[in-house]
């Protein structure tokens, strides 16, 4: 369908409040050629109802983070007065689930910020202008039923809801799943899900059936005649065909923007490891000359001031308890220092290993703490793993440990470090006072853990109540990347 064939004047209504995403978006616009004669923008749900009560337009392009609205609310704020016009929802990745929720309610389609391009875009307008256009031709005449049935651009069915049925069913269904029309119609709609599914739908049916829903839209996977799976957006509708109740659905392949989206993700996971990796060698590069400074100049330059001290009080004895106590500070300043430059510097673990790496700073920090830590590592082995991995692990371990001085209160820590044919695990926990992870911001300690536990594909986990301690899990898949 020409868009132009249906709207000779084509309008655009824009629903953002962000400048740059308003820019960005019709820009984006602007390179998919469709006809469109004019785009209108508006900052707020309520300055698009005003819009929508003054004048047609063609789509609606809606953000759910207004000021005066947000969430599901923007949408059925505009949908009351749009009800015929499509609405596309422009929502970021962390709100999928929220845009297809808006689906389900009447939504024509959603497109997630900064992950589609202007054919993406040009698509979406055109397969929900024309998807609405179906809606509203079926609402307002049954006669035209056929003629939109069978030459429609969208599979669609008619199926049984009691025997599952399929009892319609029209070409370009026949041409997407690879099955002649007397083949559907010997068959169910159990027959083009895999095994699996067959009980989701089976519910399905069964709310319609007991009178529950009239329509719904969601997201299912189908396979084709050769075996290829297929993601849909299908939207059903209740229906009497026939003398019968059953189901209409009308189904939107959205299996290239599905993967389009995935592979987008992928490239970004992949681009913020890498961002990480620079992140730690920067980090490790900074304390390996913040230790060298600290020891070979700051350390060296108190050494001297001790030793004019220690000659002023040879020659002013009277004033000798003033120099001793000073003598006393630098001593204690220096004391600090060189303990500060040991944390800083890498471990030895090239030479000792990264389970004796890591006995040595528990044994340095029960030296000045009355912490308990019960150390248990004899699974580990690493000779075949490369040193990057387990220096990672080791400033993990340090991280983490400085949380617990720092903010646990607690008197009991239990490491575990062990390794199986599969994965390597890591456990710290504590029995101090614990958070509420749900209110809990994640600071710069976790964020660190974080970030060197997903350069090498680790999961971390946290198990953590008020008053009940804090464990941290993480576990690393054994892979090339951990393997010298």
């Amino acid at each position: 369908m020409a868009i132009n064939e249906t709207h000779p004047v084509f309008s655009v209504l824009i629903v953002e409040d962000n400048p740059g995403e308003m820019f960005l978006l019709e820009e984006t616009l602007r390179l998919t050629n469709l006809p469109f004669t004019e785009v209108i923008k508006a900052t707020s749900a309520a300055s698009a109802i005003d819009v929508l009560k003054k004048q047609e337009v063609s789509v609606v392009l809606l953000d759910l983070s207004l000021p005066d609205s947000s969430g599901f609310n923007s949408y059925a704020q505009v949908n009351t007065i749009a009800d015929s016009v499509p609405i596309i929802v422009l929502t970021g990745l962390a709100d999928t689930e929220l845009a297809l929720e808006t689906m389900a309610k009447g939504a024509q389609d959603y497109l997630v910020k900064g992950e589609y391009d202007e054919r993406l875009l040009a698509k979406s307008i055109q397969y929900s202008i024309e998807r609405n256009r179906i809606r509203l031709s079926l609402i307002e005449s049954n006669e035209s039923y056929r003629n939109l049935f069978f030459n429609n651009p969208l599979p669609i069915f008619i199926w049984d809801m009691e025997s599952l049925a399929i009892l319609e069913a029209n070409d370009i269904a026949q041409q997407e799943y690879g099955y002649t029309y007397e083949e559907l119609l010997q068959m169910s709609v159990l027959d083009l899900r895999k095994p699996e599914f067959h009980h989701s739908i089976r519910a399905f049916a069964k709310e319609f059936q007991q009178g529950e829903t009239l329509k719904s839209s969601g997201i299912w996977k189908h396979i084709k005649r050769n075996g290829e799976e297929m993601i849909l957006d299908i939207s059903s509708h209740r229906i009497e065909y026939k003398g019968g109740p059953a189901i209409l659905s009308i189904h939107n392949n959205i299996t290239e923007k599905v993967r389009l989206e995935e592979k987008l993700e992928e490239e970004r996971l992949l681009k913020q490891k890498e961002i990480n990796e620079a992140m730690i060698r920067v980090q490790e590069r900074e304390r390996y000359e913040i230790s060298t400074e600290l020891h070979d100049n700051v350390n060296q330059q108190l050494t001297v001031a001790m030793m004019y001290i220690a000659s002023a009080e040879q020659k002013f004895k009277d004033e000798s308890g003033l120099l001793k106590q000073s003598s006393g500070f630098i001593l204690h300043a220096i004391e600090e220092i060189r303990k500060l430059s040991q944390t800083l510097v890498t471990p030895l673990i090239k030479h000792f290993g990264l389970s004796k790496a890591i006995e040595g700073l528990l044994d340095d920090i029960v030296a000045v703490n009355t912490l308990q830590i019960d150390l248990t590592a004899d699974t580990f082995f690493e000779e075949d793993i490369k040193y990057d991995f387990k220096l990672s692990v080791f400033r993990i371990v340090q991280e983490q440990m400085n949380n617990i001085i720092k903010h646990a209160q607690a008197t009991q820590v239990n490491l575990e470090l062990m390794r199986n044919n599969h994965m390597i695990y890591l456990k710290i926990a504590d029995n101090g006072v614990g958070f509420d992870s749900k209110q809990h911001r994640k600071g710069i300690g976790l964020y660190n853990i974080i970030s060197r536990a997903e350069v090498y594909n680790g999961i971390v986990d946290i198990e953590t109540e008020p008053g009940k301690g804090c464990a941290l899990y993480i576990t690393f898949p054994l892979n090339a990347e951990i393997f010298v």
